[in-house]
């Protein structure tokens, strides 16, 4: 698992010269006109974190509102960072809403840091996540350091465990599809059978 982004996204000069005609404010980064940059941006991302969330590190899908673009200094507070490579990375929808806005920086700051000393919170490009988090069975989350359990509490991320345990529950509780698959094959007629096998097959492939 790669612990934090090696290669900040390298905007092509079009995509600055877009966004320095049509970035004023932070509400700015919705307009659709920069999409395609956004794009390229998660695509870049999916690889420096291995397709998975900086906070939780789930894996992130693909599917519509599976994966945001996380501004690290929310984009209200510092405006001027909407678009600062350093200041985005990839998170879950459900990291990225319990984060927030809340206050991650130590103190009041008029450039970019350089740095992770000037975050509260574990920072995508500068820590090495696995030096403040260990993750547990996929879902418990242990605070090595003072930034990890910072961290922790941002986000919300023994929610996780709650999931786990949901998850766990339903398992148990509801029938293994293949074994329904299964005990259906055994009173079916002979064209279900097939149809059955088909399915079964398509199940373990």
């Amino acid at each position: 698992m790669r612990n934090n982004i090696l290669i900040p996204y390298s905007f092509a000069s079009e995509e600055s010269e877009c966004i320095a005609l049509h970035f004023n404010h932070h509400p700015d980064w919705v307009k659709t006109i920069f999409d395609p940059i956004k794009d390229n941006i998660i695509a870049h991302l999916r690889i420096q974190q291995d397709n998975s969330c900086c906070y939780c590190k789930y894996q992130l899908g693909f599917d519509i509102k599976e994966v945001d673009i996380e501004h690290i200094v929310p984009k209200s507070e510092y405006e001027k960072f909407t678009f600062e490579s350093r200041n985005l990375a990839l998170s879950c929808p459900a990291c990225n809403t319990k984060k927030s806005t809340k206050p991650v920086l130590q103190r009041l700051i008029v450039n970019y840091p350089r740095n992770g000393n000037h975050f509260k919170i574990v920072h995508a490009h500068y820590d090495n996540y696995s030096d403040h988090i260990d993750i547990i069975d996929n879902c418990v989350f242990v605070a090595k350091t003072t930034k990890g359990s910072e961290t922790i509490t941002f986000c919300e991320l023994f929610r996780l465990r709650i999931v786990e345990e949901k998850v766990k529950a339903y398992q148990k509780g509801s029938p293994n599809i293949l074994s329904q698959l299964v005990a259906e094959l055994a009173t079916a007629s002979v064209d279900e059978k097939q149809t059955l096998v088909n399915v079964i097959l398509d199940n373990i492939r």
